[in-house]
């Protein structure tokens, strides 16, 4: 008689398997770790003593949360409970562990040296877990589980936001945390899953892929531009020295001169807008976001046209993750279907108001598709 293993139909049987593999390989990882870190923290006779001291590896996922957002609140709001639990669960980790992983300073937590090399070992036991669920996981069940993008707040308001919402209405099993986020760090850290970036990174484990190239230019409401004289050069531009910029985006651009003369800046494109759509300001804007609302007109577009990029970054050890895999698909799809928003030279159409006599190029000329 067969026994119940066995009887296992042959694709849960490989499931079984290789289930029952991980687990054991993992539960060996984890008492050869406790047994390395008693001995680090210089506490052999510990290890001697008890042998393997077991704890919950779902510990490690909250170890790391501070590691990544150095406070108990912030690795809280990552992972959905209250500061509170996030620390009981290193103070049970510490204690089961037996030695010291993080010193509380007034910036937030940082690691001690055993801390440090157990983030190095709980970050593999984060990506073997990763692998297995990648694995293991059934591609025809449906999306469940939370999903973090980071992205441009222009690019999430503007464009994302909206095809999100249409996409986790679809998957009523998956939670989309969208965030203002624009450092490719937070990739490497952890701290999203997909993040939509305007370049790409020089180190890590980062997988990238081209969304698409935009256009950026000057712009400034209708109203702006009639209660002024006329703007024929970057001279007239700056001499009322109203002009934003997104300096942190921009600052590449070597030969624009408005870096150093501008009187309000700001690393995100909404409060720009916000200031250009009242009148205040002329300000660089993506062309996708300025052209969704009529009241807004480029100034000087054959003189002042970037040409930038977007990327979507994810990192290696999630890439195969069935839920990361697929909302980082339906975000390209949606990108790709929709290049013309991003890729429109309206900013030269004859519609558009001519607000220059003399081009003045002062950016390097866009490279043709």
């Amino acid at each position: 008689m067969q026994n119940s293993h066995s009887a296992l139909p042959h694709k849960y049987k490989i499931f079984f398997d290789k289930l029952t593999s991980f687990i054991g390989k993992t539960m060996n990882f984890i008492g050869g770790l406790w047994i390395s870190m008693s001995l680090l923290s210089g506490r052999s006779e510990a290890a001697v003593s008890h042998g393997y001291r077991r704890f919950e590896w779902d510990d490690l996922r909250f170890f790391l949360g501070v590691c990544r957002h150095k406070t108990v609140s912030a690795a809280g709001q990552q992972l959905g409970v209250d500061h509170a639990t996030v620390s009981r669960r290193i103070a049970r980790l510490e204690h089961a562990l037996n030695t010291k992983l993080f010193e509380h300073r007034p910036t937030g937590f940082v690691l001690t040296p055993a801390g440090t090399r157990l983030q190095r070992m709980a970050e593999v036991v984060e990506a073997s877990i990763n692998a297995c669920e990648a694995e293991l996981s059934d591609e025809d069940s449906a999306l469940e589980g939370v999903v973090r993008i980071g992205a441009p707040d222009c690019f999430a308001a503007y464009f994302l936001a909206s095809r999100l919402a249409a996409f986790c209405k679809a998957h009523p099993k998956l939670h989309i945390d969208l965030l203002s986020a624009t450092n490719c760090s937070s990739v490497s850290q952890r701290e999203v899953d997909i993040l939509i970036g305007s370049s790409l990174p020089i180190e890590g484990r980062i997988i990238s892929r081209k969304l698409t190239d935009y256009h950026a230019g000057l712009f400034a409401s209708q109203d702006y531009v009639e209660s002024r004289s006329p703007i024929r050069s970057m001279t007239d531009v700056l001499s009322d020295g109203y002009v934003s910029d997104l300096d942190a985006i921009f600052s590449n651009q070597a030969d624009f001169a408005l870096m150093s003369r501008a009187k309000f800046r700001s690393a995100n494109v909404l409060p720009l807008l916000q200031a250009v759509k009242e009148g205040s300001a002329i300000a660089l804007l993506p062309s996708y976001v300025a052209y969704q609302d009529d009241a807004l007109v480029p100034i000087l577009p054959a003189a002042v046209n970037f040409r930038k990029s977007l990327y979507i970054l994810t990192h290696e050890d999630n890439r195969n993750l069935n839920r990361v895999r697929t909302t980082s698909d339906f975000i390209f799809g949606e990108v790709q279907k929709n290049r013309s928003i991003f890729l429109a030279e309206a900013a030269f159409a004859p519609s558009r108001p001519n607000l220059t006599s003399k081009a003045v190029v002062l950016s390097p000329p866009v490279e043709p598709l």
